[in-house]
Parts: C-alpha cells; structure tokens; sequence
C-alpha cells in the first residue's frame, strides 16, 4: 500500500515539466479562498512553501511529516519550469527579486513589515486531502499563464503601502 507522499508524487507525475511548491492548512475555506484569489506570501514564496520533487517521492513525504501540524489540506502550485524560468530571466534582467515577478498585485508591507506578495491562483494546480487521500485540481489552473503577460510593473515598487 503506497503512503500518502507516493500517492501525491505519482498524480504530481501526471503534470510534467512543473515546479512544485506545497503549503499546508487546516481551514477548506482557506483553500477555496486560495484557489479562486491566489496564494498570499509573505517576503518569499519558500517561507510559506516547501518545493518538492515528484520523482523524489521521499521529498513528498517528508514533506507530509514536517508540516503535519499545519493541517490537512495540502495547496499544490505548479509552475511550467519554462515559465518560472521565464520569471526568474525577467527577475535579472529588472534587478529584482523573483516574488516581484510573481506577484499578481502591488506588494504592501504586513503587520510584520514584510512585504505581502500574491501568487495567481492560475499557478495553484489545486489541493490534496491528506485523510481521504484525494487530489481536486484547480478550475483556475492555467499551465500557459505567465503573469508578465498582464503585469508590467516588473520593478522595484515604489509606494508601497501598509495594509
């Protein structure tokens, strides 16, 4: 019988040449919200992420065992490596970190001073459900979107504002 990080690993499989980043949460209004509006991180993206590997299906589990406290819904962001290397291009070339690329809003400073950046829920390939082990995939899902597309303050921000 497969553990719960080879069944994710084996439906991550099924969506090739993608990045993966994890995030755990307890709350399914959290994930609707997250689906339909897009992920909020806070100063980077591997703060509130863990990047897996499919074909490490050891990543996937542990993965599962750090952030068992988290909850029970796990968020799956895949990224087309060809479009997140695209952003990590624009990132160099504009002298900027990659969250500004990402980012589908101005970024504002939170209570912790950081900056709160917003990932398009086009990149959020959907949940799994770690009691029932099931994977629902995002409506909202587009492989092809690239947000430099739609977005063309691809630099330093400015007035940032507090929120």
């Amino acid at each position: 019988m497969k553990n719960k990080g080879e069944i994710l690993a084996s439906i991550l499989k099924n969506f090739k040449d993608c990045y993966f980043f994890l995030h755990n949460t307890r709350e399914f209004s959290i994930v609707e919200n997250i689906m339909n509006e897009g992920f909020i991180f806070e100063s980077q993206l591997s703060h509130s992420t863990d990047r897996v590997n499919p074909n490490e299906t050891i990543e996937v589990s542990y993965f599962f065992f750090l952030r068992k406290d988290y909850g029970s819904y796990t968020i799956i962001i895949a990224i087309p490596k060809i479009i997140y290397e695209f952003y990590t291009s624009v990132s160099n070339k504009k002298d900027v970190g990659i969250e500004e690329v990402l980012t589908v809003t101005d970024p504002y400073y939170g209570d912790n001073d950081e900056l709160i950046y917003t990932l398009s829920p086009k990149h959020v390939l959907g949940y799994f459900n770690i009691k029932t082990t099931e994977f629902y995939q995002n409506r909202n899902w587009d492989p092809f979107f690239n947000n430099c597309q739609i977005r063309s303050a691809h630099k330093k921000p400015l007035n940032r504002s507090r929120k």
